[in-house]
This record gives C-alpha cells, sequence and structure tokens, in this order.
C-alpha cells in the first residue's frame, strides 16, 4: 500500500483521520481486491484524501466490502459522490454516500448487526 504518504499504516480503522463533517464518505460494494491504497487511489482524484479504509474481517482479513473515505473538505467528498456513486468496477455497482454522524443511526452504527442480541 505504497505511495500515499499522509494516510497512516494503522491496522485498525479508528486509528485513520476523519475530515470535517460532510467529507467523510462510505463506501459499500468494494471489490474483494482492494485494500486501503486502492480505494484511496480511486478517489484521488477529486480531492485531498485524509484517510482511505476497506474494512476487514479480523479473522481471515478479507475485505468486507465496505470502507470510508474521507476529504479535507465537504466539495471534494460531493464531487466524488457525483462521479463514483453507481459506478462498475470489477464487477460491482460502487454505492457512495455522505457518512453519517455517531448518533444518527446509520451505517456508522454497527451496520445493524449486535453481536449481544439485543
Amino acid at each position: 500500500l505504497g505511495g500515499l504518504g499522509g494516510l497512516g499504516g494503522g491496522a485498525g480503522a479508528m486509528a485513520k483521520s476523519e475530515g470535517p463533517d460532510g467529507a467523510n464518505l462510505f463506501i459499500y460494494h468494494i471489490p474483494p481486491t482492494w485494500g486501503d491504497g486502492d480505494l484511496a487511489q480511486c478517489f484521488l482524484p477529486f480531492g485531498t484524501v485524509v484517510s482511505a479504509t476497506v474494512f476487514r474481517d479480523k479473522q481471515t482479513r478479507l475485505s468486507k466490502g465496505f470502507g470510508f473515505v474521507s476529504y479535507d473538505n465537504s466539495s471534494s467528498a460531493q464531487s466524488a459522490i457525483l462521479a463514483m456513486n453507481g459506478l462498475q468496477v470489477e464487477g460491482k455497482r460502487l454505492k457512495v454516500e455522505v457518512k453519517k454522524p455517531r448518533g444518527a443511526g446509520g451505517p456508522a452504527m454497527g451496520l445493524g448487526f449486535n453481536p449481544y442480541g439485543r
């Protein structure tokens, strides 16, 4: 995953940076072969990428098929949504939307999975 300088190399997604409100994107249907660097490269044409993270299963290290991209401003994020939402990549049609803030009940709240069954 070289060539991305300021994106950081931590294994945990929580260590990654986020941009300001409206500049953080949730990406669905990421091709299984992609890593953080591939995701960042795909979204670089629209602005300065602060971080890009493909979520992986902790045991198998296989992609879960979703991730986050954060820009340094919301206009870059909007440009990326317009260009990338619905784009077919490696047989997958990307779904790109603004990440909902914590507490808003959206995808950022655990994707509807509760390991405690509540």
